[in-house]
Formats: C-alpha cells, structure tokens, sequence
C-alpha cells in the first residue's frame, strides 16, 4: 500500500472539540485548533503541526506499518523537540568529546527522547537504514540509545539528527548523567509500587494466617474474605499494572513475554478468589494472599535489576569524572588552558602537583609519582621520570611533569576502557539471546499444557 501526504495545512475556527482522537499520537485534538491532512486517502486530525509533519514524513517514506505496530491504547504523546541547532554537532571539536573516528567511519551513542516501544525501534532502525552513507544504526530500547555509525564523506551527523526529528524523536549525544536521571526516576516510580506492596503483603499474611487456622470455616470467613478482596485489587491493578503493560505490548508485536504467564496467573487466581468471595459458594477457598506475594516478590526483582543498571551507569560516569576537561599547553613558550579534546598530537602537557593527566603520553621532564589505581588497582603510587609513560586519568603526585602527548582524547586507555563499558551496557550476552529466543517458545508450550490439562481434568470430573 502506498500514500502521500497532502500538503501539510493548518486552520482553526472550530467551535466544538473533536470526537476522533490526534491520528499519529492518539490524544485528544483541541476544540479550538483542527490541524489536517489527507493520508492515505483520508482526512485525518492531528493535535498539532508536529504530528502533522511526523505522520506526513512517515508515510512519505513508506513506513506507515508503524502505526500497526505501535500497541493498541499507547498513547505516543507529541514528537519532542528537536536540537535548535544540529550543525553544531558537525565540528570536529565538538565530536571529539562523543564521536570515536576510525577514518571517515564514525561512530557514536546517541540518546533518543521520544521512543515508547518496539515499534518506535523498528521505525527509526527502518529510516536511517534507507539513509546513503549508515553503516550501522541499531537501538537499545530499554535504555533508549541509538548505537550509529555513518561514513561521514556521504552524510553528516546534523543530517541523520535532522531525519530523526522529522520522524518525531530528539536526537543529542548519550550522556550517562542524564541517563542515570531517568533511571533513577523510573526506579523511584517502581520504588513506590513495591512499597504499596509490600504493605500488602504483610496485612495479607496475617489473614491468609487466620483463615489457615481455621476461621475459613467459622462466623468471621466472609469478613477475612472481603479484607483479602480490598488488599489484593488494589496491589493487582497498581502494583501489578507493568506487568499488565509489558504483556499487551508483547501480544500486540507477537512476541510472547515472562510477563504474559505472569498476568494469566495472578488474575485468574483473582478472578477466582473474587467469585468465592462475591458468591459465597458452599465450597471453594480464596488465593488472594498468593496474588500478592508473587507480584510483590517479582517487583523486588525488577526494583533490584533498575537499582544494578543504575550503579552501571553511574559507574561510567565515575569513569568519565576522572577525565580532565582542560588542559595545560605549552605553544610558543607560554602556557595556554585548553579543553582536552583539542589538544593534539606531539604537544606538551604541563601536570602540576596532585592534578589529573589529561592524556596519554611519555614523561619528556620532571620525576613525580603517579597513583594509578584507576588502571591497576595498585594503591602505592608508581615513580614516573623522563621516558616513562603515563595515562589519562592517573593522579600527579607532588612533583611537575612535562608530558608529549602521544594519541588524542578519545584514543586514550581511559577512553577505551569507557568504551568497553558502555558496550557491555548495551549487548547482551550469548546466553541472554538464547533465552530471548527460547522464553516465545518457553511460554507457549507453557500455556499450551495447561490449558490441555484443563481440558482434560474438567472433561474427567463428574458431572
């Protein structure tokens, strides 16, 4: 199927708000604006010129199967804003703090506002893809970084941020500092649904203790009942709501997830607990105390991975912090501060006393010792004098060195290891992709059985 968009229109004069919502992120279109277009052969409401312009270029491209892929109900929210300014972004200078060079082949992290699900994942990896010159474009979704290399003779960096801004997300360079704010923001979020059940938890041992110790059978069953009724829906549709999300999303791309088993558990449990509690049948036994527990012992789960990715992040920005910004050049006999990225091949470095070295290089003056904890772990400090090597990071001593530089800022072995690091975060390990393709099928054969086991069971009781 192809379309074109229509010229991209605005007018306003309505008097009533629409019914239908915005065609590109489903919120309502305000009454007193109605933005249109003619996609696919229809006319369609937009809540603003920037879902307008997004749907307008995703169909232009031939990639309206995003909406198909998007889960049903998701609201996507406006496309943010761009940066004011991508060019910037096409000096040397300023890639050196966040490009890695390897020729004209570059590469970089790039930190994308915007993504809410797998389908913005295949629309972006989909786009640059068609772009000349993308040598790799992959995204992480859940940290939501865009891992991009891209031969810089055929396109610039400014030109790819460009193409993502017209598809409805913000591209700036990955900065862990900013990351660890959303991670720590989510974490807190998942932080207070674990609190609520947890509280849960507790109060629905103590009735689950009771009913175990007969009182199921006495005047105050119906009471005990209906406290695990009023405990248990709550920590299901608040607590338990992720998992719900996580299930949808995972039916919605065919993509079968831990969380779908997860959900089929925990409600029909409460679906069944709730009917003995409502209808008071003459036999029958209520789980409420075992919804609880599994969704609360789960979120600890996921509360602990948020909490470890989060120390991961903040370790790469520990390691960053320990890369000077400036640097002291001697040019022309006097001394010049300098940002890092800017010093260059074969220039003289002047360390003062108890300073971090900017860069690598081979002492050409002066005898200081070095802490060099950060590379080998050894507290003692190490003797440094003219022709030995020193590294970026390491901490100067009492005395003055005098240091050639011996390979730019990102090619440095603090760099390198930052690098290494910030891969790991994103890979996944060869047992993990395994498990991603076993846990689809895990879980239905998993499904699958049970179900055939109800059946039979049922079919074999008495009627």
């Amino acid at each position: 199927m192809t379309a074109v968009a229509a010229p991209l229109t605005a007018y306003s004069g309505a008097t009533t708000a629409s019914e239908s919502p915005c065609f590109h992120c489903g919120l309502p279109v305000p009454a007193e604006l109605t933005i249109t277009s003619e996609i696919d052969g229809a006319r369609r409401e937009f809540c603003c010129l920037g879902c307008q312009a997004v749907c307008g270029a995703i169909y232009e491209a031939g990639l309206q199967g995003f909406y198909q892929r998007t889960p049903q109900g998701l609201l996507l929210a406006p496309p943010p804003l761009p940066p004011s300014d991508p060019d910037l972004y096409d000096l040397e200078d300023v890639q050196g703090e966040f490009v890695t060079a390897i020729g004209e082949t570059r590469s970089i992290y790039l930190l994308i506002e915007g993504i809410h699900c797998a389908a913005c994942v295949w629309l972006i990896e989909k786009t640059l893809a068609k772009m000349p010159g993308i040598v790799q474009a992959g995204v992480n979704l859940a940290g939501k970084r865009l891992n991009l290399r891209w031969d810089n003779d055929k396109i610039k960096l400014s030109a790819i941020i460009r193409r993502l801004g017209e598809i409805g997300y913000s591209a700036v360079p990955y900065d862990p500092e900013a990351v660890t704010g959303v991670l720590k923001k989510q974490n807190r979020a998942l932080l207070l649904r674990l609190i609520f059940a947890g509280f849960t938890t507790s109060n629905i041992m103590l009735v689950a203790i009771a009913l175990y110790s007969g009182a199921d059978k006495g005047e105050f069953r119906q009471l005990f009942h209906w406290l695990g009724f009023a405990l248990a829906t709550p920590t299901l549709f608040y607590s338990g709501w992720l998992f719900f999300r996580g299930a949808w999303t995972g039916i919605k791309q065919l993509h079968l997830t831990m969380d779908l088993p997860i959900v089929i558990g925990t409600t029909l449990t409460y679906l069944y607990s709730a009917y003995v509690t409502i209808a008071e049948p003459a036999t029958g036994e209520v789980y409420f105390d075992t919804v609880i527990n599994l969704i609360f012992v789960i979120l600890i789960g996921r509360f602990l991975e948020g909490t470890f990715k989060q120390q991961a992040m903040l370790s790469t920005q520990r390691l960053m912090d320990l890369q000077p910004r400036v640097a002291t050049v001697l040019r022309d006999g006097q001394e010049l501060v300098v940002p890092v990225r800017s010093v260059q091949i074969g220039e003289t470095v002047l360390i003062r006393p108890g300073a971090n070295i900017p860069v690598d290089g081979v002492v050409c003056e002066g005898s200081s010792a070095v802490n060099e904890a950060m590379l080998s772990g050894e507290s003692l400090p190490v003797t440094k004098q003219a022709g030995d090597s020193v590294s970026a990071g390491t901490v100067n001593g009492n005395g003055m060195l005098m240091v050639r530089t011996e390979c730019a800022m990102n090619d440095t072995a603090l760099a390198r290891i930052i690098r290494l690091v910030e891969e790991a975060l994103a890979s996944k390990a060869p047992i993990q992709r395994i498990a991603d393709r076993i846990v689809p099928w895990f879980i239905f054969v998993t499904l699958l059985l049970a179900t055939a086991t109800f059946i039979i069971v049922r079919g074999s009781m008495p009627v």
